[in-house]
């Protein structure tokens, strides 16, 4: 374990993905009655983020896992 540090961010976008995951978070736990905290966050890593340039965290790590990244 690691010590962290929690700040508020000036990064609109960092703000509004997190907005939009808690949003979606929401949706799929009350209408698609998805309530496995795994299965919710593997869809959530398939959601595509603008702050990653439109690309999805799970997508970006693997391929970074891959050593194709810039």
């Amino acid at each position: 374990m690691a010590d962290v540090e929690v700040a508020k961010t000036s990064n609109r976008s960092v703000v509004g993905t997190m907005n939009e995951f808690a949003f979606e978070a929401e949706v799929h736990r009350d209408h698609r009655r998805m309530t496995d905290p795994l299965q919710l966050e593997l869809r959530l890593a398939e959601t595509p983020c603008g702050a990653i340039r439109g690309d999805s965290p799970a997508r970006l790590l693997r391929e970074v896992a891959a050593g194709r990244s810039q």
